[in-house]
């Protein structure tokens, strides 16, 4: 049974309590004694008339009755005080809903200023290679880079690109 609970919690990536853990580990240690005391020993039906009366006792209605009945006066003195806790944790909850809504605001703004700088960035060198491509169009620079014509073209293609891709 202990293996399969380990089993179980591993699929579903359940964390174990620590304190089942040793619960577990405190009844296998009980049972491994009982079995070199009374090899015949069977832990579970030993256990399990206490087991049902405990849970009888737990869950009887007179006892949930006797239960009320013990904390009644504690829930009467605070019951006055419910609506003002509920304000205050409505409220604090509009607080913190106002605040993080403040921090994406801030946070979508950010973004925004830094994607308006990268396209003022990519335009300028968008212009920067227009006007490179333009000059080598000038008949002095022209004649130094004859060896280049396709150079010029390039740079006014990669400028007008630079300048009109918004994204």
């Amino acid at each position: 049974m202990l293996l399969q609970l380990f089993h179980t919690a591993g699929r579903y990536n359940m964390e174990i309590q620590p304190s089942l853990v040793l619960l577990q580990k405190t009844m296998l240690n009980i049972e491994g004694l009982g079995k070199q005391l009374y090899p015949d020993l069977d832990l579970w039906e030993t256990a399990l008339p206490f087991l049902e009366d405990w849970q009888r006792r737990r869950l009887s209605p007179l006892n949930n009755l006797k239960i009320i009945k013990e904390k009644l006066p504690e829930w009467i003195e605070k019951f006055p005080a419910i609506p003002e806790l509920v304000y205050d944790s409505l409220n604090e909850h509009r607080h913190t809903r106002q605040h993080l809504q403040s921090q994406v605001d801030h946070y979508l703004k950010e973004v925004a200023e830094q994607k308006r700088k990268a396209l003022s960035k990519r335009r300028k060198f968008g212009v920067i290679l227009l006007i490179a491509g333009l000059i080598s169009f000038i008949p002095e620079a022209n004649s130094m880079l004859e060896s280049l014509p396709p150079a010029s073209t390039l740079l006014i293609g990669l400028g007008l690109g630079f300048l009109l891709y918004k994204s």
